[in-house]
């Protein structure tokens, strides 16, 4: 019985002790000054390449607006980018209404949108 009481004992303690511990600790900040200055350092880099990416968009539509049409292959060889970034460049023009899809499959181009 009194090994029971000394586990039953030792346990509540522990819990008390876990509880009053808590409770006298200063709070931590929420970011260093390291990590405030990475996190800064983020920023200004997704900043960056958001730039770069709204040149190249509208270099795609200088070139459509210059040739009347543009291919997935033409934004490939401007750029020198792969098939899949190409795509994606060309689908974010059409969902901003920049340029309008034609054709179907190998035969697929932009237009501009007037």
């Amino acid at each position: 019985m009194s090994i029971v009481w000394l586990l039953i004992s030792l346990g509540a303690g522990a819990v008390m002790g876990f509880i009053v511990g808590r409770q006298s600790r200063p709070e931590a900040p929420l970011f260093t000054e390291d990590e405030l200055e990475v996190d800064t350092r983020l920023l200004s880099a997704r900043q960056a390449v958001g730039e770069r990416i709204q040149k190249r968009l509208d270099r795609i539509m200088t070139a459509a607006e210059a040739e009347g049409k543009i291919t997935n292959d033409g934004v490939e060889d401007l750029f020198c980018i792969s098939d899949r970034t190409a795509s994606t460049y060309l689908s974010t023009l059409t969902k901003e209404g920049r340029l309008e899809r034609k054709g179907v499959g190998r035969g697929t181009y932009y237009e501009p949108n007037k």
